[in-house]
């Protein structure tokens, strides 16, 4: 039986090649699909406001620097409306004073989300688009060959930043922001003190799941129409 579908599913494949099915707009589906789970993972884990305080608790963070829970919560939320917000000027986060470097760093990662944000929209516009044609008509299954590439290669970065996180991290802001103003300073900038490695290590590693998850939601759908088109 097993046999029998790859025969299947390689038949379909070849003649997928030989008749020229993938075209412009499967391509493009794909990229959409692709930056679709990109941007809405971002969005998911810059909300997920639950990752602090898992970090908070595990590394007693309130205790070892002397803020309530309540505040440490509050100043995230402070700082997490204020890089989704446009229209936002100033962050009190009340007891931490931010220099005018961090602010600007906060101005800079808004820019940013805000990127990401429009390209959430574009991408969720297209896919609802081509819902009908491409995923109702039973199109989608033409790109489970590409998504599974995606994901190995999704697994493998992962690994790789999990082995090395904290110089990729570096390198990545270093890259990104090269006017450095990424680089706090815990005296002019104490709150950097209750924002530690951890926390970005484990949004990182939250963001990646998400991502696999919906790019194996759109692999999953593919497979089924695949098996659906054989009957």
């Amino acid at each position: 039986m097993k046999l029998l579908n790859y025969q299947i599913n390689q038949r379909m494949r070849l003649i997928i090649l030989m008749n020229g099915f993938y075209n412009k707009s499967d391509y493009v589906l794909l990229m959409m699909i692709i930056l679709f789970s990109i941007t809405m993972s971002t969005f998911l884990v810059i909300n997920a406001n639950f990752i602090y305080g898992i970090v908070i608790k595990y590394l007693d963070l309130n205790d070892k620097y002397h803020v309530s829970l309540n505040v440490l919560l509050h100043n995230l939320k402070v700082m997490t409306d204020f890089i989704q917000d446009p229209f936002i000027n100033g962050m009190n986060l009340t007891p931490y004073h931010l220099s005018k470097g961090a602010y600007e760093h906060f101005t800079d990662v808004r820019k940013l989300v805000m990127l990401d944000y429009l390209i959430l929209a574009l991408s969720t516009l297209y896919l609802i688009i081509t819902w009908y044609k491409k995923i109702i008509q039973r199109e989608l299954w033409k790109l489970t060959d590409y998504l599974k590439r995606t994901m190995i290669i999704l697994w493998l970065l992962m690994l790789i930043c999990l082995i090395d996180f904290n110089d990729i991290f570096i390198y990545l802001h270093e890259m990104i922001f090269p006017n450095h103003n990424w680089v706090f300073s815990p005296k002019k900038d104490p709150i950097i003190n209750v924002l530690p490695d951890q926390y970005f290590l484990c949004c990182f590693a939250v963001w990646f799941g998400l991502v696999f998850l919906l790019l194996i939601g759109f692999y999953g759908y593919g497979k089924l129409q695949i098996k659906t088109n054989k009957h």
